[in-house]
């Protein structure tokens, strides 16, 4: 145990607990606000659920967080304001499905689904409904979330082969069962990101240079009030402080913001600031569960047997497959997810498991034979310490309605992450909206106490 009663005390205007794409965006928004702050981040490195590693080829893959669509206003600004590269996913050739663990692959070119006229209609139709309640699901809530998403979508849906498709393309993106979360935190998501439109062109491009030189551009503009390896053991707060004790030293502040995911709410010690109501509906919160493997080949082969690179699988140790390659080709890389029963199948194993099995799997999809990988690396979020899963983490059923706002400030404390936007919850664009929203809340509380 940390002996603190010895320690000094570190003061500033507003500390932000995590140095992720929200917690570092608060940061920079408080220093040009011209308030001082600090950012405490458990690891020894910034970035969060963003990490990217350069090859010895000088090629850069990303381990975390990837893809990025137009609409994302906010993240797009920040790549351009970085001066980073994009890259537009190939999406020439045909798309592999596996509708059963079992099946023999169906190669589709294009949107297409490989449904019958029949089962592609009844997609379709149920998608329209889809859009038609967000319309209004948010008066239904206290029916909405007592019952799960699976029992939803099976209400909209007629037939077993199109429900299934839906179901894995949202567990894909969702990274749960729909059996796990209720209807209205289905609906919820899907509203956030501007219904499924907008969530279809989530993953318009990626970057040359990955997603890490965008947490390393905020963190630049720190300085000293970034602190790394300073993992955080206990939150207390009385009428005029919140205090933060932490492995390097005991840090105080008028407001401060939480930019961690949900389920670290306990061990940075949290949870007893919180109403009751609030820390149950947290405790019960279910981290996304994802796998992300990226095979780097000396070139795209898939290409010259007419695949694109791209695919979705149902049941399997993969759900989804997607061409990362360079622009220039100079290189192949395949980056496959394995999320929520996939990657909780391999979690288990190692690193060097989980590789060979992706490759054996893709080897099943084509005859031609499968090169061997020049780099590749698998890497499970559920095991990392201080993320516990993603792409995010999501409200049990119920938990909604027992806390609909479960992330409104409590005293002097506020909240972000993705977990918590309103705009694109999950992905990187609604942690920089959860951050605006974070920093004007705190800078609206200190002009309040300074005119006190």
């Amino acid at each position: 145990m940390i002996d603190t009663s010895k320690q000094k005390i570190h003061n500033y205007d507003v500390l932000v607990i995590g140095g992720g794409l929200a917690g570092l965006s608060s940061a920079r928004l408080f220093k040009s606000a011209g308030v001082s702050v600090a950012v405490l981040e458990a690891r020894d490195r910034i970035g969060g659920r963003l990490l990217s590693q350069r090859l010895d080829t000088g090629h850069t893959i990303d381990l975390g967080a990837q893809f990025i669509g137009d609409s994302q206003k906010r993240i797009s600004a920040l790549v351009d304001e970085v001066g980073l590269t994009r890259i537009l996913p190939n999406t020439t050739g045909d798309n592999f499905f596996l509708l059963s663990p079992s099946s023999e692959p169906i190669f589709k070119s294009g949107d297409r689904l490989p449904l019958s006229l029949l089962s592609q209609l009844d997609v379709l139709v149920g998608m329209w409904r889809f859009e038609h309640k967000l319309e209004s699901f948010q008066s239904n809530m206290d029916m909405l979330d007592t019952i799960s998403a699976n029992e939803f979508v099976n209400k909209f849906i007629l037939t077993q082969t199109p429900r299934d498709l839906v179901a894995a393309y949202a567990e894909g993106e969702m990274c749960t069962s729909l059996q796990g979360i209720s209807a209205y935190e289905f609906l919820d998501q899907l509203k956030s990101t501007g219904g499924s439109d907008g969530e279809a062109d989530s993953t318009q491009w990626y970057l040359a240079e990955g997603t890490q030189p965008l947490a390393e551009y905020l963190a630049d503009k720190l300085g000293t009030s970034l602190i790394l390896s300073s993992p955080v053991s206990k939150i207390h707060q009385c009428d005029d402080w919140v205090t933060v004790d932490t492995a390097t030293g005991i840090y105080r502040a008028r407001q401060l913001i939480v930019a961690v995911p949900p389920q670290l709410y306990g061990s940075i010690g949290l949870l007893p600031q919180l109403p009751d109501y609030q820390s149950e509906v947290i405790t019960d919160f279910a981290c996304g569960h994802v796998i992300k493997t990226i095979l780097v080949f000396e070139s795209p082969w898939w290409r010259d047997v007419g695949a694109s690179g791209r695919g979705l699988a149902i049941g399997g140790i993969l759900n989804a497959a997607v061409d990362s390659s360079p622009a220039d080709n100079s290189l192949g890389i395949l980056t496959v997810f394995s999320t929520a029963s996939s990657a909780r199948r391999l979690g288990s194993q190692s690193e060097e498991y989980r590789i060979a099995s992706i490759l054996k799997y893709i080897q099943s999809l084509s005859d031609v034979s499968v090169p061997k990988p020049v780099f590749a690396r698998s890497i499970d979020w559920n095991a990392d310490p201080y993320s516990l899963g993603g792409y995010a983490s999501r409200r049990g059923i119920g938990g909604w309605w027992q806390a609909p706002d479960l992330f409104a400030r409590v005293g002097r404390i506020h909240f972000a992450g993705t977990e918590t936007a309103t705009e694109w919850r999950s992905f990187m664009e609604g942690a920089l909206q959860s951050a605006d929203r974070a920093v004007d809340d705190v800078l609206d509380e200190l002009r309040s106490c300074s005119l006190d």
